[in-house]
């Protein structure tokens, strides 16, 4: 990128030319840069990951951060800040962690198949609704697929599994679909109590 000034033999310049050339304000200096036609994948793949990445940003939202509530936040972030690698944000970090795996339909599906299997489903639903959790739906261009609430729940819980979030315990460190009632409410607890 060409930093210019006095573009066009004037001060300032905005805007593009045609199909070649874009000058614009960059860090309070004038910049001019060969245009590129902007790409934003809409196909059903890209959707349907955005729309997870979506549902798994809505859930880490109902985590009670540090400064709001909690001087250092809910159980749940001064956990994952302890396993996230440094320089890195924990909720970033979670959300890679799962969406490594989740971002593959077939483990998406299994993921969503392992939740309704189990016999805790109702506890699952319940947390994520206390939590403030909604059903996620999305019908545009033929994408139908809904992300319930406690499926938004069993994704942050699968992330929790993947990065072996666990305490003295070690109530974490099992698939999620093998978690009890008990857990399964400890683990939504976590999302606002103290450490």
């Amino acid at each position: 990128m060409a930093k210019v000034d006095g573009p066009l033999f004037s001060l300032e310049a905005k805007g593009k030319i045609g199909d070649s050339v874009v000058y614009f304000p960059w860090k309070g200096r004038h910049a001019v840069r060969r245009w590129l036609k902007p790409t934003n994948p809409s196909d059903i793949d890209q959707k349907l990951i955005r729309q997870k990445l979506y549902a798994l940003g809505k859930c880490l939202k109902a985590v009670e951060t540090p400064g709001t509530v909690l001087a250092n936040g809910s159980a749940l972030v001064v956990a994952m800040k302890a396993k996230t690698p440094a320089a890195q944000i924990w909720n970033a970090y979670m959300v890679k962690v799962a969406m490594a795996d989740l971002s593959n339909d077939a483990t998406f599906t299994a993921l969503s198949d392992a939740l309704f299997a189990t016999a805790v489903t109702a506890n699952w639903r319940c947390c994520a609704i206390e939590l403030g959790l909604e059903t996620i739906v999305s019908t545009k261009d033929g994408v139908a697929t809904d992300i319930s609430p406690e499926l938004q729940l069993f994704m942050a819980a699968y992330a929790a599994y993947k990065v072996e979030l666990s305490d003295a315990t070690e109530i974490y460190s099992t698939y999620p679909s093998n978690w009890g009632s008990d857990i399964v409410s400890q683990f939504a607890t976590d999302f606002t109590a103290a450490y």
